[in-house]
């Protein structure tokens, strides 16, 4: 099988069968170069592999009506929900937005994700949550696979064990390390962490908690911070780049992923990758990621009671801690890359061949 690749790019690096289009200027200028060279590479190629659903997924449709191409899309979140609940147009659950009807501008985005998805050859589902979500929208079940993300993508992940000792010393000493690492959105939950905070420290001592990531909630969660006493503890550091991620994974003592929806989280697989204690939301994917009790502790989404206790539980038990971040390292050997690029492969192949 002969591969293009389109994308959009910082650097015009060169490379063969990669087309790279620069992020800079006006978004339309950089939408429009992208298609043009799509509906180029599209004459060459039996079908295309869309990676993200509303903006590319878009393109591929209207290159099939156009062109006839078949293609597949990959289904990791849902788009149309996770606008509508960032701009605050609803906070209902996606599971629940996907049977309610809405205002014009909610039913308008949900309509046109539903036309991509319906439209494709092949709906690729990271999770068999997504699988579900997929189904509600409207994907006929024989269209849906489910494929899972991989954890070891492009070359793998490595810390230093210099830098892991560095993030102990700045940030740890005598503080046990908390971590999370999302985007700033609502629906993932920071809030809720920050405000265990309090009680967690009379519980279980001193701590410093991590914050990577950005986003338009930023501000918000360090006025939070600072209104409960509890800002000299929480750091925010921005976007950690992709070398340097399982150094941080590699110094917490426990990192917790308190989101309201997940379809299938790479944070949560590089976590249990890096051997960190973990707590999760009990939603989305993350339950086919861990089991309670065996690879980390699941929690309801932002419940504090039950948030704190799991909390104060694996900062207290140095045993259930190493117990959990074994078991959960163990599991992540699953989410090869290998697997996933193999099978994925298999379902482009009977897309292109039959």
């Amino acid at each position: 099988m002969a591969v293009k690749v389109i994308t959009y790019a910082d650097q015009a690096d060169k490379a063969d069968d990669v087309y790279r289009i620069l992020r800079q200027g006006h978004p339309l200028l950089r939408q429009a170069k992208y298609f043009w060279r799509l509906f180029g590479l599209a004459n060459w190629a039996d079908a295309i592999y869309a990676t993200d659903l509303y903006s590319v997924g878009y393109f591929a449709y209207w290159l099939k009506k156009i062109l006839g191409k078949k293609y597949v899309i990959r289904f990791a979140g849902d788009s149309a929900w996770e606008l509508a609940a960032a701009k605050g147009w609803t906070k209902d659950y996606i599971i629940d937005f996907q049977d309610k009807k809405y205002d014009k501008k909610i039913e308008k985005l949900k309509n046109r994700r539903k036309k991509i998805l319906a439209e494709a050859d092949k709906v690729i589902a990271v999770s068999r949550f997504m699988a579900l979500v997929a189904k509600k929208i409207g994907v006929p079940e024989n269209k849906i696979e489910v494929i899972y993300n991989s954890v070891d993508f492009a070359g793998g992940l490595a810390f230093d064990s210099a830098k892991v000792e560095a993030i102990k010393n700045q940030f740890g000493g005598a503080k046990k390390i908390i971590m999370t690492a999302c985007r700033l959105a609502p629906w993932k939950g920071v809030d809720g962490i920050i405000k265990i905070l309090p009680d967690l420290i009379k519980l279980a001592g001193p701590v410093s908690f991590l914050v990577l990531g950005d986003g338009r909630q930023e501000a918000d969660l360090k006025k939070l911070a600072k209104d409960l006493a509890v800002g000299g503890r929480v750091f925010f550091l921005g976007k950690i780049k992709r070398e340097e991620i399982m150094n941080y994974y590699k110094a917490a003592d426990l990192f917790i992923l308190n989101s309201q929806y997940e379809g299938l989280s790479h944070t949560l697989l590089e976590a249990m990758s890096a051997q960190a204690p973990i707590i999760a939301s009990a939603i989305g994917g993350n339950p086919e990621l861990i089991s309670d009790g065996e690879q980390g502790l699941l929690v309801g989404y932002n419940n504090r009671k039950e948030l704190l206790a799991a909390a104060g539980r694996i900062l207290m038990d140095n045993n259930l801690a190493a117990s959990l971040a074994r078991q959960a390292k163990i599991k992540s050997g699953e989410f090869s890359w290998e697997k996933t690029a193999a099978q994925t492969a298999f379902v482009l192949n009977q897309v292109c061949y039959g």
